[in-house]
């Protein structure tokens, strides 16, 4: 059973080191273990962080905040030229970053510094210096909140647009994002 917090600080897990509370708190580390919380909570106000940046928290959050706390990366298939990387949407945007250079995998450098998690990325196809997600993002893979029914979005199904998604518009607040994969080079540009 995985633990409920009440009345639990957010001030380390929202960049500006805000003091707010959420009314009921739980860190999920699993896929099983999210859909296990969507299901024992469905009725309940829900409120989904992610690395806690690109938000300003103003007051305490009456609702259950769910912190996406997924990890890990692996190589999922790879030719001469490009290798397929499968990120778990609760890993550091910048640290991920960083070990792509250190595998000495291009495509993402671009974008290091940016503060976030992976997950979160597709949502605003982040970008930098010409780059954005949408240049290496082949597919990413969600949870749909009402009926806990695993999703893969496809580069194209994402509609992706300047600072854009159908994350943002279309399927707003109705998923959440697990992981997704990049296609890379194997030698950086």
């Amino acid at each position: 059973m995985t633990k409920i917090h009440t009345n639990f600080s957010l001030k380390n897990y929202n960049t500006f080191g805000i003091e707010a509370k959420a009314r009921q708190f739980v860190a999920v580390t699993s896929v099983a273990e999210l859909i296990s919380v969507l299901k024992q909570h469905q009725d309940e106000k829900k409120f989904i962080l992610g690395g806690g940046s690109n938000m300003l928290l103003t007051q305490d959050i009456d609702a259950l905040v769910i912190h996406v706390d997924l990890k890990g990366k692996k190589v999922l298939q790879e030719n001469e030229d490009y290798v397929w990387v499968e990120c778990q949407a609760g890993e550091n945007w910048h640290e991920f970053v960083l070990w792509t250079l250190a595998q000495n995998y291009g495509g993402l450098e671009n974008m290091s510094l940016i503060p976030g998690n992976v997950g979160t990325t597709p949502v605003q196809n982040i970008g930098a210096y010409g780059a954005e997600i949408k240049d290496t993002m082949t597919s990413c893979e969600a949870i749909k909140i009402d009926t806990f029914e695993t999703k893969n979005f496809s580069n194209a199904d994402c509609h992706f647009g300047y600072r854009e998604s159908i994350f943002k518009q279309d399927v707003k607040d109705q998923y959440i994002i697990t992981s997704v994969v990049f296609q890379l080079t194997k030698t950086q540009s």
